[in-house]
């Protein structure tokens, strides 16, 4: 019986401890697929200036959301990548400044991902 009570407080201890992940909202989902999408176009040279302002605006949106969640981690690295994708908008032709700002927005990206983000499958995700 003590073993058994042991067990329980164990698992209950446990479970208390490790982070719960949990599905993503559909405007979440949205917003990662419009950051990929935005992404993309701006390394392929496609509207650079315009897909970094979508960016932007997207990231305020992401921004927001984690912050309502508390996670400062989450905030700043959203904040890096807005600051990056400012750059880029400002970049023009210069590709120093580019890099500079590509740079910013992955590593805001990678910032939150490797805190939040727990891979399920190949298309899948919960943020933990």
């Amino acid at each position: 019986m003590k073993t058994l009570k042991l067990t329980f407080a164990g698992l209950f201890l446990a479970a208390a401890i490790s982070p719960a992940s949990e599905v993503p909202s559909a405007e979440h989902v949205k917003w990662m697929k419009d950051l990929g999408a935005q992404m993309g176009a701006i390394r392929k040279g496609t509207d650079v200036a315009k897909n970094a302002t979508d960016m932007q605006a997207t990231l305020k949106l992401v921004g927001a959301y984690w912050k309502t969640r508390n996670s400062e981690v989450a905030t700043k690295a959203c904040g890096m990548s807005f600051k990056g994708a400012a750059a880029v908008a400002a970049a023009g032709d210069d590709k120093e400044k580019m890099m500079a700002g590509m740079k910013m927005i992955g590593g805001g990206c990678k910032g939150c991902h490797d805190p939040h983000r727990e891979k399920i499958s190949d298309t899948e995700y919960k943020i933990k």
